[in-house]
């Protein structure tokens, strides 16, 4: 695990111990989060031992950090056993039990193994080792329940307090079971996208928490790939009670190279829940329509790009999520039209929503005439046709990615070159109704 930037929040968070309980989570993308937990312990003087179980199931225990005004954890060992019959008889082995059988006969004994369809048992008064069918055993009676059987993820620390009291203690860990991504709902009226934006948090970590103080980090942190336990995975149950609160914002900063978004109210989690929030408020954003075909490939896209700048009605950061495009049909009625994925995008960047291929524009290449002129360099034609099928003017950008030993030496239209993208774009208007063709001619050079 990359701890940079992890650590540059528990320094500071570690610093003031105060004497109330509190939580906090920070939440990353990709099935990370940041715990942070405060509470009181009342511990005496010396050695002890001590169980916290107030913690995720989908805990990473090599992450732990504990504080707490002169306490030391000698020994901390991560304990979780999933509850069942299996767990249960393997921690029960060279003990007594008594097993009913079906037919009603008992048998008391010391369990000395079990592997899930038998289970061998030291008759009481006897040196005969029994091996009973499982199927055949109506119940099996313990004397009680393991002393080292946890039902619940716990950590068993062993403590060294310097005095007898009251110990304001953190503890702070990392996690998965969280997650959130943003989805942006938009309605296009051909200028404008009027877009709001929800952030979606998933709860799978095992462990409920009421009135959290909560943190988004939108970016791609670094880490060291290694398999935890995931213990389940659940149905979703969504959030959707609002409770006369005023309604929660986010104040976004940019925080080391991510952007950090913090919300102005308490939350709750319950297990396995999935709960919306509101990013942006409703913004008026500045946009264009424009098809584009990528030669090569099948299909004109039906594109909507705008700057996320001020001047454009945003200029916000926008974390990684889905765009949905609505649009009203004739009849007033919002109609869905498709749907595209961004990436994390600053300020003052290009966004693309690709919302499907247009359905009256059709769009054909070809290579032909291909060559080899010398050893050193190769020539190959594009042909383009183009069909404008609608009863409406159009204009369709065909944009053809030039690898990077590449150029057009020839070409029958006009293009603008992009150095950045290495693409070639070739703007064509078409009238209703109508079809052009044109070729250019690349060539490859090594």
């Amino acid at each position: 695990m990359n701890y940079r930037l992890i650590l540059s929040i528990l320094i500071i968070s570690l610093c003031s111990l105060p004497l109330f309980a509190e939580d906090w989570i920070t939440i990353y993308n990709d099935d990370l989060s940041l715990i942070r937990s405060q509470f009181e312990l009342e511990l005496e003087k010396g050695n002890q031992k001590h169980n916290y179980d107030d913690i995720t199931s989908r805990i990473m225990p090599a992450s732990v950090i504990v504080k707490g005004d002169g306490l030391r954890i000698a020994e901390q060992n991560y304990e979780y056993d999933l509850a069942g019959k299996h767990q249960i008889m393997a921690k029960y082995l060279d003990q007594e039990v008594l097993a009913v059988m079906k037919d009603q006969s008992r048998l008391w004994g010391i369990l000395k193994f079990f592997d899930g369809s038998n289970l061998g048992i030291i008759e009481d008064g006897s040196e005969r080792l029994l091996v009973i069918d499982d199927d055949e055993v109506q119940w099996i009676q313990l004397a009680s329940l393991p002393s080292n059987f946890y039902t619940k993820p716990t950590l068993a620390w062993n403590l060294i307090a310097p005095r007898t009291g009251s110990y304001p203690v953190m503890i702070s860990y990392l996690s998965g079971g969280f997650s959130w991504d943003v989805t942006y709902n938009a309605v296009w009226d051909e200028e404008k996208l009027h877009l709001n934006s929800w952030v979606t948090i998933n709860n799978r970590s095992g462990k409920a928490f009421a009135d959290v103080n909560l943190k988004l980090i939108a970016g791609d942190v670094n880490q060291v790939r290694q398999k935890y336990n995931d213990v389940a995975r659940y149905e979703m149950a969504v959030d959707s009670s609002a409770g006369g609160m005023t309604a929660p914002s986010f104040e976004e900063k940019a925080f080391h190279d991510f952007h950090m978004y913090t919300l102005d109210q308490k939350v709750s989690f319950a297990n396995n829940q999935t709960k919306q929030l509101e990013l942006y408020p409703t913004q008026d954003v500045t946009a264009e329509s424009v098809y584009e075909f990528y030669t090569l490939t099948s299909g004109v896209n039906s594109v909507i790009k705008f700057v996320n700048t001020e001047d454009m009605g945003l200029g916000k950061p926008l974390p990684k999520g889905v765009f949905k495009i609505y649009k009203e049909d004739s009849d007033g009625n919002m109609e869905f039209i498709g749907e595209d994925r961004i990436d994390h995008t600053g300020r003052n960047e290009e966004i693309s929503i690709n919302t499907g291929k247009a359905f009256d524009l059709v769009a054909n290449s070809q290579v032909r005439n291909q060559r080899t002129i010398s050893q050193r360099a190769s020539e190959r034609e594009i042909h383009i046709n183009l069909k404008n099928n609608s009863s409406e003017s159009k204009s369709i950008d065909v944009v053809h990615r030039l690898s990077g030993n590449a150029r057009i030496v020839q070409s029958e239209r006009r293009y603008g070159l992009d150095t950045v993208k290495n693409t070639a774009t070739f703007t064509v208007k078409m009238e209703p109704n109508t079809e052009y063709n044109f070729f250019f001619r690349e060539r490859s050079e090594w």
